[in-house]
This record gives C-alpha cells, structure tokens and sequence, in this order.
C-alpha cells in the first residue's frame, strides 16, 4: 500500500512538472491546473458542511469566475467510499495558470459577495466544518474535447 501510494505520488509530481514546463503561445493558452482539496466531515455534519459550501462558498467562487481569478469550481462528494479513504468530499478549482492559484482575493470577494468579513467571521466556519485532509495539484497535458460551435 505505501509502494502504491509513493508511486501515485511520484507520478503526480512528474505529471506536474512536465505541465510547468509546456511551451509558451497557443499550448500555454490552453494549460489548466487543478487544485483538489479532500476534506473529511465530523460526523453529523454532512448538511452543515454542504450548506457552508453551497450557500456560502459557492457564490465566492461564482465571483472568481466572472472575475477571470479561476476557470471552474466544483464540489464532489465520495457516492459510493471504500478503502481507506480518509476523505467524504473533494472540491475541484480549476485556475488559469500557475500564478493565479497564488491570488485568492478571499478577503474582499466575500465582503463583496456577503458584506462579511473573511478572517473573522467565513473561515472560522470553514475550519471547524471539515478537516482538509491533503491538496493535489494537477497539470493538464493533454486533452480530447467536443469542438464548440
């Protein structure tokens, strides 16, 4: 098992340095990178944690879209868990480049969203919601999409 996951984590890193190290020009217009972040849930607080990431987050990063700060946010939830998994969600933010993962603009996205303040009133919410057990980033290197018409 820890082979398996040294060898998950080798392959993670080399994926991502070889998407550092794409070409500039029309293939550096089409880099995305992903940010995973896996959380693990308190017991009994499923609804209290989705409710925070609906209600709260999401118009935050609805915000950082239109904005042009990231491509896409989702959030997932593990449908059917096995294992060893030590997480029941992961959220999947997808950023433009490498330098935009470096600017959140939490602070005065949500004062402009909710008219609250982040430091004191959002993330101790967040905190004691789930524990953020670990972070992937990811580089995409390849890709087959439907063409837009």
């Amino acid at each position: 098992m820890i082979l398996r996951a040294l060898g998950f984590s080798a392959a993670l890193a080399t994926a991502f340095l070889a998407g550092t190290m794409m070409p500039t020009g029309e293939a550096q217009q089409r880099s995305h990178f992903l940010r995973i972040d896996y959380m693990r849930i308190p017991p009994g607080q499923a609804l209290r944690y989705r409710s925070l990431e609906v209600d709260v987050w999401k118009p935050v990063h609805q915000a950082r879209v239109d904005k042009g700060y990231i491509t896409s946010w989702r959030l997932y939830g593990h449908h059917f868990p096995g294992g060893n998994d030590d997480y029941q969600y992961v959220t999947v933010t997808e950023f433009p480049s490498l330098q935009a993962m470096d600017e959140l603009h939490y602070p005065e996205l949500f004062q402009e969203v909710h008219s609250k303040d982040y430091d004191t009133e959002i993330s101790p919410q967040t905190v004691t919601s789930r524990e953020l057990t670990h972070t992937d980033i990811w580089a995409l290197l390849d890709s087959v999409t439907q063409p837009q018409q």
